[in-house]
């Protein structure tokens, strides 16, 4: 309703009808997504932004509060992951607070229908996830005390898909990025828009999605090999050495990191026997890993580029197996009910 339409309607209502007027249209109003009524306790409801929804577990204590932002694979719930006790041991107990996005339901091929995140190099379009993650972080910035300075993107298979395409692109939203089991698809760039503090794992037989690449992950789409990838980052990183030096094994996982890369950015490698479920202990190492000091650094003259225009979001179907990690039951000692799935997104 026009204002005009709405003083014309006024003048020929009873002053008696008019509050009840007043009471119906502000209670039709639609209700801001920041002030939306989320719990981040019991997940009895999610978070709402404008593209989407997310879940988020907060730490006991009055923060800041470094952040940790998952992006699960195919197939993946919000409220599976944060209900799931891993997640509160290894992340939240240990002072991150962690938000989990809900990624959309798309139809892959053969008519399967589950959760994904939207890619640059598939075809079709859909949501623009950089927007989408940016106005989750800043919506749980305004509810909740987290430093800013201190975010880090973990994901895993076709979260990861995604991480290594913001990480290249669009790095800002992050302070450092850490990933499993998924890499770059599509034709690598020559170079990334900056440096980045970037972790990659994997296992050596993954058979989802081989380290050493696959001429079609689904959909058409090549992913190269895993060195390749690495290569290209160590060149936007600016490091000394070509090859990655042997940094010994932590938690099961054998490590290799790049030195003398710019200044405030690192690169390391962490590789395990199984397959394309993480490693158990996979969170601990990816925190230990965050909060140590990049290897040691040198000088580098920034390198100013443009991001260009990004293309739309595009879907794939990314072939799906088991994780190592279980997850879908509720912790124990949680309030758990999770809310009927919304037509546009899967939780």
């Amino acid at each position: 309703m026009r204002p005009d339409d709405f003083a014309d309607l006024a003048g020929r209502l009873s002053t008696r009808c008019l509050p009840v007027l007043l009471v119906s249209l502000v209670l039709s109003l639609p209700v801001p997504a920041s002030a939306a009524k989320c719990d981040y306790t019991g997940f009895d409801q999610p978070c709402l932004v404008q593209e989407g929804e997310y879940r988020v577990l907060i730490p006991e204590g009055e923060g800041p509060f470094p952040v940790m932002v998952y992006l699960y694979g195919s197939g993946g719930q919000s409220v599976s992951i944060t209900s799931h006790p891993l997640f509160d041991a290894a992340v939240v107990q240990r002072g991150y607070a962690l938000i989990v996005p809900a990624a959309l339901d798309m139809e892959y091929r053969k008519g399967v229908s589950a959760s994904g995140w939207a890619l640059r190099n598939e075809p079709g379009g859909s949501r623009d996830e950089v927007l989408f993650l940016s106005r989750v972080i800043d919506d749980v910035g305004r509810r909740f005390s987290i430093d800013r300075d201190r975010v880090l993107l973990v994901g895993q298979s076709r979260g990861a898909f995604l991480i290594w395409e913001i990480a290249c692109h669009e790095p800002e939203i992050a302070t450092a990025f850490a990933v499993h089991a998924g890499g770059y698809l599509g034709n690598l760039p020559e170079e990334c828009e900056r440096p980045v503090r970037f972790l990659h794992s994997h296992g050596r037989n993954d058979p989802v999605v081989p380290f050493a690449g696959k001429p079609v992950v689904s959909g058409g789409v090549a992913m190269a090999a895993l060195e390749r990838s690495l290569d290209l980052l160590a060149r936007t990183n600016r490091c000394r050495d070509v090859e990655p030096e042997d940094a010994g094994e932590r938690l099961g996982l054998q490590r290799k990191r790049w030195t003398g890369c710019a200044s405030g950015s690192s690169l390391d490698l962490m590789l395990h026997d199984g397959g394309h479920g993480m490693p158990l202990d996979w969170f601990r190492a990816v925190l230990d890993w965050f909060e140590e000091p990049p290897a040691a650094a040198v000088e580098v003259t920034p390198v100013t580029r443009s991001a260009g225009v990004r293309p739309a979001g595009r879907f794939k179907a990314v072939p799906s197996a088991g994780p190592t990690l279980t997850i879908g039951k509720p912790g124990a000692g949680r309030r758990l009910q999770a809310p009927a799935p919304s037509k546009n997104s899967s939780q």
